[in-house]
């Protein structure tokens, strides 16, 4: 039963359940370093048409979405060992470019592998892994960045899904002056989705690279600053 004078939008593309990884990292001078976004597929091809991504970031894909050893290594890098040897080279010590660096992973088995240790070791970076089921006390970024970064993409999608029902509601308004909602289709599948998203991401993460206090605080209640 509905409540009187509810309505029923339709949605297309629901059983589209193709999705994507977003890889963040974070340091403990409150920066956002450039992600890396993992899309579904063997080749470029599967990468949004017409988008051009922060020349930055990394963007990959894998046939399931998933990081795997090569998309870490990848990361690491494109992302992580530039990052740390523009902070080595900003030091004052004459001795800064053998500083070591700390990176904190989560024991997924992507992070563990030889070749990417090895990456770490040669590079001057110790790894430290948060034991099993203890990341939302000791991982900073599920302490802080993970819950705002989500939230801030479903604002986007709520104000995009919101936008396309009213355009249609008003173009399908029907002869007697009255909107005729029923015949309103939102289509989500992934074709339509995929070149708009990532203008969400960029949103998104340009807003919260300016948050170090939000950064930060993750380390704060790991315990870490």
């Amino acid at each position: 039963m509905e409540k009187e004078g509810t309505q029923q939008i339709s949605i297309s593309g629901l059983d589209d359940k193709r999705q994507i990884t977003l890889l963040l990292a974070v340091s403990m001078s409150g920066d956002l370093l450039p992600p890396q976004l993992i899309y579904p597929g063997k080749t470029d091809r599967c990468l949004p048409k017409g988008v051009d991504f922060p020349s930055t970031w990394d963007v990959t894909c894998t046939e399931t979405h998933w990081s795997n050893e090569d998309t870490m290594i990848q990361f690491v890098n494109n992302v992580i060992v530039p990052y740390v040897d523009e902070i080595r080279d900003s030091m004052p010590l004459n001795n800064s470019t053998t500083q070591k660096a700390i990176a904190i992973f989560d024991v997924f088995k992507a992070h563990r592998g030889e070749r990417l240790l090895d990456l770490l070791k040669a590079n001057d970076i110790v790894p430290l892994f948060v034991p099993a089921a203890c990341t939302d006390r000791l991982q900073p970024l599920d302490l802080s960045v993970n819950r705002e970064y989500k939230e801030q993409l479903k604002s986007h999608f709520h104000d995009w899904y919101s936008a396309e029902v009213i355009h249609q509601i008003n173009e399908q308004e029907d002869s007697t002056g009255e909107i005729a909602p029923d015949n309103v289709v939102v289509n989500m599948r992934t074709s339509v989705l995929k070149p708009i998203h990532i203008n969400w991401i960029v949103s998104s993460h340009n807003k919260i690279s300016t948050r170090k206090d939000l950064i930060q605080l993750g380390f704060r209640k790991a315990g870490l600053l």
